[in-house]
């Protein structure tokens, strides 16, 4: 069914992207964390990835069959330099490679995997040139603000269906890899989110999002988000905000994830170093932040209270998911543990890496035996960025990486007074952050950076024509 579907999909967004890109570029970072639309033909193939590469295709069509020139993009030497070390790096690399016998397909083996995934890596960085390239100015980062989280929204609302049909039947309508058989998928990847707590089975929601992980990551930058926009901006609608917030939380934590109490604590703790680097205005006293705070976690606690006096342990069941599990398992995960211990076996690599998308076949015989029993002969990638970053390129890479973002953000600095940069200069280092926990969030981050040139541009390369004006913060 794959092999009829997919290439339909792929026709009509190419279409889409041809007539309308920005309509299709929309419709991309719509899906950015509908990880759970995948299919497997031997490379994992998502919903995401089904809308950005016709649009970079109908864009390149659509410059070909206009005489009209793209607007330059100016991501500079930094984001020249990143790319081009990750391309020489890994492609030098391929000659070396060891032959690790891997079974999930011909696509997945050392040489032709390493070669795809260049590729891949490059693709990835796709929203930096499209967003500055389709958008026209400030208006349209708040619209593309408003469709993310929108996105996240119906993300929640479907895992909420889920849980309601999975405690109703006893049955999960919505398993991890339910699209993935449906279409017939090379590879079965079905599997649930439960866990025994004193004798009952609970249910982790994961709703499209892949994993309960994934899930709580992406809704635990969706309140990361919400909070820049409420310290950046004074004149908003607090209650629904304060609502919105309030839904997304509840559905996070009823993914029962350790990630996403991990990467909103980092993502909320690095807001306010980020609002001083990128000289942005808090424009909320220290009683109105508290206040705020206050009137959001008293009727959580009173709920926990409330359950707690019913005889529900909802105490327990948070220790259990978060203290209890690190006691049991530790901070690093099963493949971070093997790619970690390749590292420290071989710290001549930490320069640059074994190339992307290539830790695995270095970390095979690091496993931990309990964790080979799965993971033998299998792909695997470092679950947080940083090491990610150390194992494919290095702490080149990663100081490459780190020169862009920052470099990006401070360029953009002219353009604090806006409020679509009032939010989005202290959130991209915020989810920089959050990324260096979680490797979850990297397209949002290639997102955001994009949106921030957007909207810096004027000022970075002033013209003859005057900045898009936009309303400018409300003052403190």
């Amino acid at each position: 069914m794959a092999a009829l579907i997919l290439p339909l999909l792929f026709v009509a967004m190419l279409a889409l992207a041809f007539v309308q890109p920005r309509t299709a570029l929309l419709t991309a970072l719509f899906f950015v964390s509908w990880s759970g639309l995948e299919v497997d033909v031997g490379l994992r193939v998502t919903g995401y990835q089904l809308v950005m590469a016709p649009l970079c295709l109908g864009v390149l069509l659509r410059t070909l069959h206009s005489a009209a020139p793209l607007p330059a993009v100016a991501l500079g030497l930094p984001f020249v330099a990143m790319l081009l070390y990750a391309i020489v790096n890994s492609t030098f690399q391929i000659g070396f490679l060891p032959e690790t016998a891997i079974a999930s397909g011909a696509l997945r083996g050392p040489t032709v995997r390493a070669i795809i995934q260049i590729f891949l890596h490059v693709f990835s960085l796709a929203p930096l040139l499209m967003v500055p390239l389709l958008m026209k100015g400030p208006a349209d980062a708040t619209t593309m603000l408003r469709v993310w989280l929108t996105a996240l929204v119906v993300l929640a609302l479907i895992s909420w269906v889920q849980i309601i049909i999975w405690y109703g039947t006893g049955t999960n309508p919505l398993p991890t890899g339910a699209v993935n058989r449906l279409l017939g998928g090379s590879v079965d990847m079905i599997r649930e989110g439960r866990f025994d707590f004193e004798g009952f089975g609970i249910y982790r929601m994961n709703s499209l999002a892949n994993e309960p992980r994934n899930l709580g990551t992406a809704l635990a930058l969706g309140l990361v988000g919400l909070q820049a926009w409420a310290l950046a901006v004074r004149d908003l609608p607090g209650r629904k905000m304060a609502a919105l917030w309030l839904f997304l939380f509840v559905s996070a934590a009823a993914t029962f994830s350790t990630s996403f109490a991990a990467v909103w604590l980092i993502g909320t703790v690095a807001l306010f170093p980020a609002f001083w680097i990128t000289r942005t205005p808090i424009a909320r006293s220290t009683a109105s932040i508290l206040g705020t705070l206050a009137a959001l976690l008293v009727p959580l606690l009173l709920a926990i209270a409330g359950a707690e006096a019913a005889g529900v342990p909802v105490l327990d069941l948070l220790a259990e998911r978060t203290i209890d599990r690190l006691e049991d398992i530790g901070p690093v995960e099963d493949f971070d543990l093997a790619i970690s211990g390749w590292l420290a076996a071989n710290p001549d690599r930490l320069w640059f890496g074994g190339g992307i998308g290539n830790a695995h076949l270095y970390a095979m015989p690091y496993l931990d035996p309990e964790h080979a029993a799965y993971a033998e002969g299998q792909v695997f990638l470092a679950k947080t960025l940083l090491l990610r970053l150390l194992s494919e390129q290095g702490i080149i890479g990663l100081l490459l990486l780190l020169l862009f973002v920052l470099s990006t953000v401070l360029h953009a600095a002219p353009a604090r007074h806006l409020r679509a940069q009032a939010v989005l200069a202290p959130l991209a280092l915020a989810l920089l952050a959050m990324n260096m926990a979680s490797a979850q969030l990297v397209i949002e981050l290639w997102f955001l950076v994009g949106t921030l040139v957007l909207v810096a541009r004027p000022y970075i390369n002033p013209t003859p024509q005057r900045p898009p004006q936009q309303r400018p913060l409300a003052p403190a």
